[in-house]
């Protein structure tokens, strides 16, 4: 073990400095306009975004209905060959 203190280099300082200024405007995913940010506030407060979010439910519904039919009609036609197996 050594007794010295890390002493950062001027590179350590610039790059620190970088980060810092981006903390204070980070933020996740891309910028939105104030226009943007007020569409959004007003569609969560009349309900809009909930109405577009059932939508996209629904149709998530719709999908897993059609594979469900699809693995059921699988499921069908295999019990169907294993029968005929059996019998032979």
């Amino acid at each position: 073990m050594t007794n010295e203190k890390y002493q950062p280099t001027k590179e350590d300082l610039e790059r620190w400095e970088r980060l810092d200024e981006l903390g204070l405007t980070a933020m996740c995913g891309t910028p939105i306009s104030d226009e943007e940010k007020g569409r959004r506030i007003q569609s969560v407060i009349d309900g809009s975004c909930l109405l577009k979010y059932l939508d996209k439910i629904l149709k998530q519904k719709q999908e897993a209905l059609k594979k469900l039919a699809d693995l059921e009609e699988i499921e069908k036609v295999l019990r169907e060959k294993i029968s005929m197996n059996k019998i032979s």
